[in-house]
């Protein structure tokens, strides 16, 4: 176990605030600061439990900053950059980055639960839907996935159109 130095704590503590804040600049930069001065082990706990807390508003501009400092795949709350991926409407690198964790992690119960409650969303776009889809279709779970992916045809989505096409006639065979 990493022993954490007190001021490296007190800084991510301000640096948290900053950013629940939406003070994205002067948070980041504490972060920065303390990922020059200390080993990853040391702060990558804490940016991991940053994003479960951090709103949606400002999670991708967030990650687009520091993503590159920190090993996402050693955090086990990427639901919330895979959820604020549906709320903010925007599939990026980040919400692919996170399902592909998931997946790779056998995240299949979170991964079912984010295509639940994605379906709740009605102005979810067509490509979440999809990406989500593939992702619980790599972990096993046809049915969510084509339960996605028919959603995501009803939107216009060709691929999806063409996925559940494809689904339906091996089915019948």
């Amino acid at each position: 176990m990493t022993i954490v130095k007190s001021e490296i704590i007190r800084k991510l503590m301000d640096a948290k605030k900053f950013l629940l804040d939406g003070y994205i600049d002067e948070g980041v930069k504490i972060v920065l600061e303390i990922t020059k001065s200390s080993t990853k082990s040391e702060y990558n706990w804490f940016i991991c439990n940053l994003l479960e807390s951090i709103d949606c508003r400002y999670m991708f501009q967030v990650l687009d900053k520091i993503g590159s400092y920190f090993d996402l795949d050693k955090c086990q709350n990427l639901k919330s950059v895979v959820e604020c991926g549906v709320i903010n409407n925007t599939l990026n690198e980040h919400v692919n980055k996170a399902l592909d964790i998931l997946v790779s992690q056998g995240k299949r119960d979170k991964l079912e639960e984010i295509g639940r409650e994605t379906l709740k969303n009605n102005d979810v776009s067509a490509s979440i839907l999809v990406a989500i889809a593939n992702a619980l279709r790599r972990v096993g779970d046809e049915r969510d996935a084509t339960t996605l992916l028919i959603e995501a045809c009803k939107k216009g989505e060709k691929e999806a159109c063409n996925a559940v096409n494809t689904l339906t006639v091996r089915s019948v065979m």
